[in-house]
């Protein structure tokens, strides 16, 4: 369901007919990050670690996005949408005409449970006012001047902060936020891409109704939401061009204190004070008057100055980072790709599932 959301937000919003055949790769790979060093102790996470690699080709009016597990088939002549699943071997098929139904009865959803809320908010007049998830979040983009030749391509540097949280006026400055950070290096186009900008172009005739204001659900939902977005959208598109090298960095606040193995020399250290301790203890039982009723050992640990707690503070630590960079630009495509394999089983398509509801 997601890949399908992206795939037609690239396509109709996109933007002359399809005459050559055109495709390029993409592969992301986590770099580094906490996230990525707690895998090591999760059974069979390793391939968190493996690089991901799908590619997107045009051939006339069809569109293919593929990697090893699924496909997205998109043919803009037959105005179907195909979906396959390699690992269980099936595959699910879907027309224009019964997705825009699909997005429709998302819409009646949404315009329901909204009245419900609105109802159910009249009779609890003195509930807390709704807060907007976005207004602690802020997306600033900074073109930086600077240029790269990557792979024979000019691109020029492009930094977009996202930043939710943080902390507000009058409080420390350890207060707990996250920030993402995407550093691109966008060229202004690739050599053979204005055939997928063409495809999209042919796509939004075909399905303008998904590009109408009310086909977004946060703006069906809650109008100080769908602002949010707006503006958001609006500092993001000062980003021209096609990201072609992309670091994204992901942050966050974490409670500092010692490692694991601090923490374990520490309680060595501690171990060996008291093992001394009850030794000199023995020594002045059998020798004098200070170990004579325990007295000895009572003055000890009274004189023995209560420990403290170690105060807790934040400290910013990189959660994930992550690569992404563009490959393999060619002028040919694999016509199989285009095609579900001999053999596969059709089942129902997940957005037909939505329309019955």
């Amino acid at each position: 369901m997601r890949r399908i959301l992206i795939v037609l937000a690239v396509l109709v919003l996109g933007g002359a007919a399809v005459s050559a055949d055109f495709s390029y790769s993409q592969t992301t790979r986590i770099t580094g990050g906490t996230l990525l060093n707690m895998t090591r102790f999760m059974p069979g996470a390793g391939q968190i670690k493996e690089p991901k690699t799908h590619t997107i080709a045009v051939k006339g009016g069809k569109m293919v996005t593929y990697d090893a597990d699924s496909a997205t088939i998109i043919d803009a002549d037959a105005e179907t949408m195909t979906q396959v699943d390699f690992k269980k071997k099936q595959y699910a098929v879907i027309t224009f005409a019964e997705m825009k139904q699909a997005m429709q009865a998302m819409r009646a959803q949404l315009a329901q449970a909204q009245a419900a809320q609105a109802a159910q908010a009249a009779q609890t007049p003195q509930q807390a006012p709704q807060v907007n998830p976005l207004d602690a979040m802020k997306v600033t983009v900074n073109e930086t001047g600077q240029t790269k030749v990557i792979s024979g391509l000019n691109t020029k540097q492009y930094i977009l902060t996202m930043e939710m949280g943080g902390a507000p006026a009058g409080t420390p400055p350890t207060t707990p936020s996250n920030k993402t950070t995407m550093d691109s290096w966008m060229a202004p186009t690739l050599p053979g891409y204005e055939e997928v900008t063409a495809f999209g172009v042919k796509m939004a005739s075909k399905m303008s109704d998904l590009a109408t204001p009310g086909m977004n659900p946060m703006a069906m939902f809650r109008e100080d939401v769908a602002a949010s977005v707006k503006t958001m959208a609006a500092e993001m598109s000062k980003m021209s061009g096609i990201p072609v090298y992309q670091t994204m960095t992901m942050t966050g606040m974490q409670a500092s204190g010692p490692s694991a193995g601090e923490a374990a020399k520490g309680a060595a250290v501690d171990a060996a004070g008291q093992a001394a301790a009850g030794a000199a203890l023995g020594r002045s039982r059998l020798g004098g008057l200070a170990g004579i009723g325990g007295f000895g050992r009572k003055k000890q640990e009274e004189s023995k100055p209560a420990e403290q707690a170690a105060p807790v503070t934040l400290q910013p630590v990189v959660l994930m980072e992550q690569v992404t960079e563009i490959s393999s630009l060619a002028a040919t495509v694999d016509a199989s790709k285009f095609a579900v394999p001999t053999g596969f089983k059709q089942v129902e398509h997940e957005m037909k599932k939505l329309a019955k509801q």
